[in-house]
């Protein structure tokens, strides 16, 4: 019976809705999706946006990715920097190819780095695909700078389309209408929901986990309930009166006889 507190991976969205304040989204979705090259398990890998705004956020989404600085992220002019390892670079890589064999929209980036000091780390342009939320993009986890981005005709299919994978650890929305903030707090499938805020940068004094695939929904890391996590609860009675004493239900029982 041992008790585990696991994380297994996340596919985290950010729903954006008609009324969304969208220059507070793109600054939430650079840092989301690219803040740290993608190699978050809460980091934005989906972006799943209302139909009334999807051309305009694409036009100032590209604007902004394409002006990215990749590079040594120890700089603080740089926007981004390198994925971990050659491993994890062939898999981004992998990943990206797969976009394209299932037909989906390469709008920007897609490629590995090269020259100078690219070639001293294993960087990668920072990539967006147009997707439809059933190809293996918008399902699988990548932990890479790719996002896809996912045209939705409202609230209901956002929300539908965002629970539609295995996982469920973090997931935002940006809306400036509070009852449709409030309906997303209870209808995300997820562990953590932000409102008008990226998907990455949990607190460490909050219960961090997720549901579904993620992990199991009764243990979380860090916060007040990580204590519970490593805590078995012991019952102890102690009797000081020196006679015989019946339980409630014993006591019932006796008073029912009687």
């Amino acid at each position: 019976m041992i008790k585990a507190g696991l994380e297994l991976g996340g596919k985290n969205p950010i729903l954006v809705m008609e009324d969304a304040d969208l220059d507070l989204l793109i600054d939430g979705v650079m840092f989301g999706a690219f803040g740290t090259a993608g190699q978050r398990c809460t980091a934005t890998s989906r972006l799943i946006v209302h139909a009334d705004v999807y051309n305009e956020l694409l036009r100032r989404l590209l604007k902004r990715t394409e002006a990215l600085k990749v590079g040594n992220p120890i700089d603080p002019k740089i926007d981004m920097g390198p994925v971990a390892s050659a491993d994890q670079e062939k898999k981004v890589l992998e990943y990206i190819e797969i976009g394209k064999k299932e037909g989906d929209k390469l709008l920007i980036g897609g490629k590995k780095l090269r020259g100078g000091a690219y070639d001293r780390g294993f960087f990668l342009e920072p990539t967006i695909f147009e997707v439809k939320p059933t190809k293996r993009l918008a399902m699988e986890e990548i932990f890479g700078p790719v996002l896809s981005v996912i045209k939705v005709k409202d609230y209901t299919e956002a929300v539908a389309v965002a629970n539609s994978v295995e996982y469920g650890l973090s997931s935002s929305i940006y809306t400036n209408d509070v009852r449709r903030a409030f309906a997303a707090m209870q209808d995300l499938e997820a562990g953590i929901t932000y409102i008008n805020a990226p998907t990455i940068g949990a607190e460490v004094q909050m219960p961090f986990g997720g549901v579904k695939s993620t992990g199991p929904t009764d243990t979380r890391e860090a916060g007040f309930t990580a204590v519970d996590e490593f805590t078995s609860v012991k019952t102890v009675y102690v009797d000081y009166s020196g006679r015989l004493q019946r339980a409630q239900i014993d006591t019932a029982k006796l008073l029912g006889e009687g």
